[in-house]
């Protein structure tokens, strides 16, 4: 028996015990399928990560980078920080994402479609650095809330985009 076929079956039959009843279509689940509950998230294949990042929270996703990773010019996304507030949507579609801009010094509301703001008007590049407001909380003094970034919550990219 391969390895996966004795986790697959080894994880339906202990879900079935706990809940006291036969997990529904379980004979005909894809060899190839490891129920949910058994997967073990890797962020470093989630989100193409150098696997020297540092990971200071699942859920939500929170990783830094080690203060060596960050010497390029440009940080290289696998070593980018990843800072969550909330869970990472499941459903993304980027075809119905909109921008819109309004508020009290606005004087026409206008809201835009991601297309629109990428067809319609110019792009620039800048290099931008970008840190996370608690970069080296786990410095601070007395000790703050929260995950104790130390230093990689930083980068300096490349960013294209409209002037808003």
């Amino acid at each position: 028996m391969e390895r996966r076929d004795f986790v697959k079956k080894l994880s339906l039959g202990s879900a079935a015990a706990i809940i006291g009843a036969d997990i529904v279509f379980g004979a005909s689940m894809p060899e190839e399928y490891i129920p949910l509950g058994v997967q073990d998230p890797d962020p470093f294949k989630l989100f193409s990560k150098d696997n020297e990042m540092v990971v200071l929270n699942n859920k939500p996703w929170n990783i830094e980078a080690k203060a060596h990773l960050l010497d390029d010019k440009i940080t290289p996304n696998k070593y980018m920080f990843i800072r969550n507030n909330g869970l990472i949507p499941e459903n993304i579609d980027a075809s119905k994402w909109t921008l819109t801009i309004d508020g009290e010094s606005v004087k026409e509301r206008k809201t835009y479609t991601l297309k629109e703001l990428k067809t319609k008007f110019k792009h620039y590049t800048y290099q931008l650095t970008l840190e996370c407001g608690g970069n080296g909380r786990s410095e601070f003094n007395p000790p703050a809330k929260g995950n104790q970034w130390t230093v990689g919550a930083v980068s300096c990219a490349e960013w294209t985009g409209v002037r808003l």
